[in-house]
Parts: C-alpha cells; sequence; structure tokens
C-alpha cells in the first residue's frame, strides 16, 4: 500500500502554491499518494483533513510580518477559551519521537525584504511548533525567495521572477531527499 502525504499551505501571490504543487510531484515520483489542501480566509478547523490518515505532513505559507500567514494561523493555532481565576488551565500533553514517529516538513515563501535570508526563520520555528503539536516530528524546513504584490525588492533585486525554475527545482530535491532519508526502506 502506498504511503500517503498531506501537503497543507497558505498562497497569496501563487508562490507558496508553486512550492507545494512541485513537493506533489516529487512525493508521487517516489510512488506516493499526496493530497494538496489550500487553506483560504473562508477555512475553518472543521475543513481540516483528519491527520491520522496521513504518514506526512507538509505545512507551508507565505512569510507575513515575520510570521505564517493569518489565515494560516487562525485555523491551525485557535484561540482555547479564557480560563476562570480559579481554574487551572490544561496541562499541555507532552509529545515525544521516535524512529517510528510520522514525520513532516515546514515551507515558507517569502521576499526578504526586512531581514534578507533570515526572514523566513521565525515563521518557519512558528510552523515547526504547530506540526509537532499534530504529532509529527519535524524532520525539515524549507524556504525560498518569492514575489510581493507591491513589487518591492530591498535584499533581492530579482523578486518579479522568483521562485524560478531553480528554487523549485530545489523544493524538489529537498522533498525526495528527506523521503530517501526518512522511507527509504518502506
Amino acid at each position: 500500500m502506498a504511503k500517503k502525504s498531506l501537503i497543507v499551505y497558505s498562497s497569496h501571490t501563487g508562490n507558496t502554491e508553486k512550492v507545494a504543487q512541485r513537493f506533489k510531484k516529487a512525493f508521487e515520483t517516489k510512488g506516493w499518494e499526496c493530497d494538496l489542501f489550500r487553506i483560504t480566509r473562508k477555512t475553518t478547523i472543521k475543513d481540516l483533513p483528519d491527520y491520522n490518515n496521513y504518514d506526512f505532513l507538509c505545512l507551508g505559507s507565505p512569510v507575513e510580518f515575520k510570521l505564517p500567514a493569518e489565515e494560516l494561523m487562525a485555523v491551525l493555532n485557535p484561540k482555547h477559551g479564557p480560563f476562570k481565576v480559579s481554574e487551572k488551565p490544561p496541562q499541555p500533553e507532552k509529545i515525544f519521537f521516535n524512529a517510528d514517529s510520522k514525520k513532516g516538513v515546514v515551507f515558507a515563501t517569502y521576499s526578504g525584504h526586512h531581514l534578507g535570508p533570515k526572514e523566513p526563520e521565525p515563521a518557519l520555528v512558528f510552523m515547526e511548533s504547530m506540526i509537532e503539536h499534530a504529532k509529527f516530528q519535524c524532520v525539515g524546513k524549507f524556504s525560498c525567495l518569492g514575489k510581493m504584490f507591491d513589487g518591492i525588492t530591498g535584499w533581492y533585486k530579482d523578486l518579479n521572477e522568483r521562485p524560478n525554475d531553480r528554487d523549485l527545482q530545489k523544493a524538489e530535491i529537498f522533498i525526495e531527499e528527506t523521503i530517501e532519508e526518512y522511507y527509504q526502506n518502506s
């Protein structure tokens, strides 16, 4: 039976969607079934696919003010109700990973006009915690440049052409190598 992967992403200008589609191509080349699920402003937590049906989870977003897209944050990190002063908040569940744990990766597209190559780091770390709370061990992070709505350049002068074919080839290789490392004997 083929392994199953799920790619959950948000995309505003199409950059993150291009990476998600390239990831899907890489999974299918390796013999995996792969589903794409795009989060929009209308998506609710009830709309999400059941993660338990998948062996691998990819979570992707454009970087907005150093964080993942607002709609992705709203759906995957919903606010929990307030507690009465006399109540203790629920204790967090301890999550442990081992060789048999389900795996996942996070990915982001960014313009770099604020921090250059460091710009996606906070968003990637935040998304890493999101997939690990879904009980998928994060085994990789990928990011690449992408154009913005307003054509701002800053650190990088060729944003209107990004992600380019070379960026997307890197995305495909990233997933292929991750699958080979963790699932070569599956």
